[in-house]
């Protein structure tokens, strides 16, 4: 598991996906920051942009995206976070941290602290 830390900087609640809205630690208030701890998949939703997709791979690894010169890929772990049609893999070895914030203008900045990279996943593909 990883854990991630999000600030928000835009003038929008950022809400998770719990159905509980009022419930402490669901949402991140403009200015501040919130950290998730064991975290796995869920979705943060930027009202305007839209959602921010954590999805946890567990042991697997993304076809295409394991190069032995980029240490982080060969971690055990990984997971994808998906916004606005880009995608970023990470990679880690015992917890993992990532660090993230929505700046003023709905941008989503990502940092990791084992490694990854922003990549391109279809979205859809058509089989022929």
């Amino acid at each position: 598991m990883y854990s991630v830390t999000i600030t928000n900087n835009y003038f929008h609640t950022i809400t998770l996906d719990n159905p509980d809205a009022n419930k402490v630690g669901s949402f991140i208030p403009p200015g501040g920051t919130q950290t998730f701890e064991k975290w796995g998949n869920h979705i943060l939703f930027v009202p305007g942009m839209g959602p921010i997709n954590f999805i946890d791979l567990g042991d697997k690894k993304l076809n295409g995206y394991v190069d032995p010169k980029l240490k982080w890929t060969e971690s055990t772990w990984g997971g994808l976070i998906r916004y606005r049609g880009l995608d970023a893999y990470f990679r880690y070895e015992g917890g993992g941290e990532v660090t993230g914030e929505v700046d003023a203008h709905g941008c989503l900045h990502l940092s990791f602290a084992q490694g990854g990279a922003v990549i391109s996943l279809a979205d859809v593909t058509v089989a022929s």
